[in-house]
Order: C-alpha cells, then sequence, then structure tokens
C-alpha cells in the first residue's frame, strides 16, 4: 500500500532541523549556546527545546537522526492526526530532555524526538493499521538497531548487524502472507526497556512514545464505541 497522506509536518520540521544544524557547522559556538546543559534548569529555559534542534553525534549523527526523522515522520503521518503527531515528536521530545538532565544532562539532538514518533508507529503496527505500508517494517526494525547501538560497548556491534541482517529475510517473509507486525513492534519496545534500565535517554523516550500512543489508541477506541448508534431494539 502506498502513501495516503502528503508528509507536511514531517517535511518542515525537517528542513528546520536541517537549517539549525548547517547554521552549526558554519557559525562556531552554536552548538554549546542551544543544546542541553545543567543551566537549563536555572536560567537558560530555551535549552530544553533547542536542544532538538542541534546535534551532539557530529555530522555523520546528524545525517542519521535527519534522515530517521524523514522515514519515521513519513509513516507517523499515515496514522496519526496532525496534534498528535506534534505530541508525539515535540511533547515526547522535551518530557525526555527533562529527563536526560538526571541521566544525560548535556547533549543535543532530535533522536529523542524520532523514539517518540517511532512509539506511535509500534502501536500502529501492534494494531495493524493497514495504512502503513509494508516498508514500515524496516524502517522500525533499522531504528530499532539503531538505538541499540546507543549502549555502546562491545555488544552493540553483533546485534546491530544481527537486526540489519534479519531485515531481508523479514520482509521476504512479510511478502508471503506471514505477519511479522507485531513482533517488531514487540522489537521496538524491548528495546526501549533494555536502554531505559540501562538511564540510556533513548530508551525513556522509546517507551513513553508508545505509553502515549497506546493510550491515545485505547482513548479513540472507546470514544468511537461510545458515539456508534445502538442497533439494540432494532427491527429485524
Amino acid at each position: 500500500m502506498g502513501l495516503q497522506r502528503f508528509p507536511n509536518l514531517t517535511f518542515g520540521v525537517f528542513v528546520v532541523t536541517a537549517v539549525v544544524n548547517v547554521l552549526q557547522w558554519l557559525v562556531p559556538g552554536t552548538l554549546a549556546h542551544l543544546e542541553r546543559t545543567p543551566s537549563g534548569l536555572h536560567g537558560d529555559w530555551w535549552r530544553s527545546g533547542t536542544a532538538l534542534f542541534v546535534q551532539d553525534g557530529g555530522f555523520a549523527g546528524a545525517i542519521l537522526n535527519l534522515a530517521f526523522l524523514l522515514a519515521l515522520g513519513l509513516l507517523a503521518e499515515q496514522v496519526l492526526p496532525q496534534s498528535r503527531w506534534l505530541l508525539q515528536y515535540f511533547g515526547i521530545g522535551l518530557v525526555a530532555e527533562f529527563i536526560a538532565y538526571a541521566w544525560q544532562p548535556v547533549g543535543g539532538g532530535n533522536s529523542i524526538a524520532d523514539c517518540g514518533l517511532a512509539g506511535g508507529l509500534a502501536v500502529a503496527l501492534w494494531r495493524r493499521d493497514e495504512r502503513l505500508p509494508r516498508w514500515s517494517l524496516t524502517v522500525v526494525m533499522l531504528w530499532s538497531a539503531a538505538m541499540f547501538a546507543t549502549l555502546g560497548g562491545q555488544a552493540w556491534l553483533p546485534a546491530v548487524l544481527g537486526c540489519a541482517l534479519l531485515v531481508g529475510p523479514a520482509n521476504l517473509m512479510a511478502a508471503r502472507g506471514l505477519d511479522l507486525r507485531r513482533p517488531v513492534a514487540a522489537l521496538l519496545v524491548l528495546v526501549g526497556l533494555v536502554l531505559a534500565a540501562t538511564a540510556n535517554i533513548h530508551g525513556a523516550a522509546l517507551i513513553l512514545g508508545t505509553a502515549a500512543a497506546a493510550s491515545s489508541a485505547t482513548g479513540s477506541q472507546h470514544r468511537r464505541q461510545e458515539t456508534a448508534p445502538s442497533t439494540e431494539g432494532s427491527p429485524a
């Protein structure tokens, strides 16, 4: 299935973030002035928001975060209302920033906001939302691998390579009719739990994003059930 909606929000946020990233490379001191630091809780209030637009992972990290913003954002716009998209991206990103003051007080990047969108996709996959194209499995699996890589150390490389090698067979099995949407959603949540257990802010963002999207989806379903016309007492 192709795309049903043009990703206006995704492209808008991508352009603004990319422009700030270019300025970061051209104007010395931009990162230091806009990234998250403890002073964000003591007067430099803007840092909690601007930290979502600068990158502390160098050029490669910026390219990766921007590429996944495009992919995750485009998919999320197929299944989320625009207000929910904004909440999953900026709302979860801002909450994760305040958790980061305790876990990783210095840094910046839109990856935690990307995690909010990924959480929304995990719920859509679990609910088997038919509006998602088949390649959404690939995007979520690769994001799971990229997030696991933030653990560093010796274990991340084989885990990432293993996940990347599974992408091809997973898509082949999906093409032959095997439904892998729930296993892939569960993989993302599992990665989030592992990361959160190690005080990795991406784990917190993934869990928060999934929980927020699940709560919204459950609430929407209940409202639809309450407003649906009753057939009780209708003539046969």
